[in-house]
C-alpha cells in the first residue's frame, strides 16, 4: 500500500511540472438545399469532408525546457466505424491491415526541447512556413499555377524530421530543417541515395513588420522554392507581400508567384483579401500567368456576424488560368452564430464554372450550414 501511494504521489508530483492542455473540436457539415444541375433539389444532405479548422483531439504537454504535442484528425466516412480496415497482401502474400483515408488517423505527433535557453529541437513533424493568408488559412501558393497549392496550411516544405530554431539575438530568428520521413535516412552513402527534403528560414521582427526569406530544397532531382517576404501589422491594418521563385531539380525556373493578404478592421467592420498573382511554365514549356482571387467582408452585430465571401477558390482547386481562360466563381453570403458552446455558420452559395463539362454545370447554388463544438 505504501508503495501505491509513493507511485501516485509521484505521478501527481511529475503531471504538477508540467502544463498540459487537452482540447477536442467536432465539425459536421451539411447542405440543407442543393442544386446539383441535373434539374434535381437535394434536401438535407450530410458531407463527408475533412476538418480543416480544428483537429479533433489536441493534447499538449510542457514546462520552460520541453514540451510534445499531438494531434488526431478524422475523416466522418458515415458506415458507423465499419471499413475502417481493409486487407492488403504483404510479404509472402500475409495479410496486413492498411488504414484508409477514412477513419481516426495521427495527423501530428512532435516533441522539442531546450539544450540552451537561445535553442529549441523539435524532433517529429515539423514544417518550414512564412506568412499565411487569413481566409483559407491551409492554402499556401508557392510558384506553381492555379488549381495547384503548397503543402497543408500553407507549408514551404513539411513532414517528419528535425527542426532547429536559433534565437541569437532580440528579433532575430533562424530556423534550419531536415525532412526525411519515417524509417528513411536523409542521406546516404548508398548508391544514387542522394538526400532528401531540407530547408533554412530566417525572420527578423521590428516594430510593427517584419522581414522572412525561405530557402526549401525537396530533395534530391526535385522543386527548390525561393521565398522573401515581409508583413505589417498597426492600427487595425494587417498585410504581407511574399515573392516565392520555384525551380525544378535541375534548377531551371519554372514559377514566380507574387504572394500578398491584406486586412482591414474598423470597428464591427472587417475586409480581407487574397489576391495571389503566379507566373509559370505550362505543359508545352511557355510562360503563363494565373490569378487567385478571395475577397471577405464580415460585420459584427451583437448576436451574430453577417459576412460577404467571393472567391475562386473556396475548396481549393480553383483558380484562373489566362492560358486557357475560363471564368470561374464563388460567391457566399452567411450568417455566422452561437448557441451555447456550438457555433453555427449557414450561407447561401452560388458557383459560377464556366470551365463545366456540361452546359447545366455552369451555375451550381446550395444552402451550406457548417456547425462546431469545441470542448
Amino acid at each position: 500500500m505504501k508503495k501505491i501511494v509513493m507511485g501516485a504521489a509521484a505521478l501527481l508530483c511529475a503531471a504538477s511540472m508540467f502544463a498540459v492542455d487537452v482540447s477536442s473540436t467536432v465539425q459536421m457539415e451539411a447542405s440543407i438545399i442543393n442544386d446539383d444541375a441535373n434539374d434535381k433539389i437535394e434536401f438535407f444532405t450530410l458531407k463527408n469532408k475533412n476538418q480543416k479548422d480544428d483537429d479533433a483531439l489536441k493534447f499538449s504537454a510542457s514546462t520552460d525546457k520541453a514540451g510534445a504535442s499531438f494531434q488526431l484528425w478524422y475523416d466522418y466516412d458515415g458506415t458507423n466505424g465499419e471499413n475502417i480496415y481493409t486487407e492488403v497482401g504483404g510479404k509472402d502474400g500475409d495479410a496486413n491491415k492498411s488504414m484508409q483515408v477514412h477513419g481516426i488517423r495521427i495527423r501530428n505527433v512532435s516533441l522539442w526541447f531546450k539544450p540552451i535557453d537561445t535553442l529549441k529541437v523539435t524532433v517529429g513533424d515539423i514544417n518550414l512556413d512564412s506568412y499565411k493568408e487569413q481566409i483559407f488559412w491551409w492554402h499556401g501558393v508557392y510558384g506553381e499555377q492555379p488549381g495547384t497549392w503548397g503543402a497543408f496550411g500553407g507549408e514551404y516544405i513539411a513532414g517528419n524530421g528535425l527542426k532547429l530554431e536559433f534565437n541569437p539575438m532580440d528579433g532575430l530568428d533562424i530556423t534550419a530543417a531536415i525532412f526525411p520521413g519515417i524509417d528513411t535516412a536523409w542521406t546516404s552513402t548508398a548508391d544514387k541515395y542522394g538526400y532528401k527534403g531540407y530547408g533554412l528560414k530566417a525572420k527578423y521582427t521590428y516594430g510593427a513588420g517584419s522581414v522572412a526569406a525561405v530557402w526549401a530544397d525537396k530533395g534530391k532531382d526535385k522543386d527548390k522554392i525561393i521565398g522573401i517576404g515581409t508583413d505589417y501589422n498597426a492600427d487595425g491594418l494587417y498585410v504581407f507581400g511574399n515573392l516565392n521563385f520555384r525551380f525544378n531539380g535541375d534548377f531551371d525556373f519554372t514559377a514566380l508567384t507574387i504572394d500578398d493578404f491584406v486586412k482591414y478592421s474598423a470597428d464591427a467592420l472587417t475586409i480581407a483579401a487574397h489576391l495571389p498573382v503566379s507566373v509559370f511554365k505550362n505543359a508545352a514549356g511557355d510562360m503563363k500567368v494565373g490569378l487567385h482571387a478571395t475577397v471577405k467582408a464580415t460585420y459584427a452585430l451583437d448576436a451574430a456576424s453577417v459576412y460577404f465571401l467571393a472567391s475562386t477558390e473556396p475548396d481549393g482547386d480553383k483558380g484562373w488560368n489566362f492560358d486557357d481562360f475560363k471564368f470561374a466563381m464563388t460567391f457566399k453570403p452567411g450568417v455566422t452564430f452561437n448557441v451555447g458552446s456550438a457555433s453555427f455558420d449557414v450561407a447561401f452559395r452560388a458557383d459560377i464554372n464556366q470551365g463545366a463539362t456540361n452546359s447545366e454545370g455552369k451555375f451550381n447554388w446550395s444552402v451550406p450550414a457548417v456547425i462546431k463544438l469545441g470542448l
